[in-house]
């Protein structure tokens, strides 16, 4: 009888001990493994972007791709895609993306091109955000302390 609890004495201590450190490992692990999908329409009075996002984080590399319309007043609608390899690191509440590759379609001048940072567009350039969750299945991205856009949970 002695034995037994002195057994479940340990074990629970041990459990004591297990269950935060699996918890921390875990947020840790869910802050930089995530993916995410928003849909964007930027309207302006020249054109319409209206564009589907998807983010993709795994531990320190991570996905950008988007596919939609571009259209001009007037003209029939463009499609548009792109998509970018980038690294990332944090740095406090920030995420800092540095692209690694990417392979933006098509190639040919367009207005909004003009207003977007140039991670979206040229490799080795970086972009600075915070991402933070919003609720259990999505997350706001925050860019010079203003939301920039909403994107739930793949």
């Amino acid at each position: 009888m002695k034995m037994n609890k002195t057994t479940l004495s340990w074990t629970l201590i041990a459990l004591a001990i297990v269950t935060p450190l699996l918890y921390a490992w875990y947020i840790h692990y869910q802050r930089n493994h995530f993916s995410c999908e928003s849909h964007l329409t930027i309207v302006d009075d020249n054109y319409i972007l209206d564009v589907v996002a998807d983010y993709s984080f795994s531990g320190g590399t991570g996905n950008y791709e988007t596919s939609g319309d571009y259209i001009q007043l007037g003209q029939p609608p463009v499609a548009i895609s792109n998509k970018i390899e980038f690294n990332y690191w944090r740095e406090g509440d920030s995420v800092i993306m540095v692209s690694s590759d990417t392979n933006e379609r098509p190639k040919r001048s367009q207005a909004f091109r003009h207003n977007i940072p140039d991670f979206f567009q040229v490799r080795d350039r970086g972009l600075k955000m915070e991402i933070i969750p919003a609720n259990a299945s999505s997350y706001l991205f925050i860019y010079g302390n203003a939301p920039v856009f909403y994107c739930t949970k793949g």
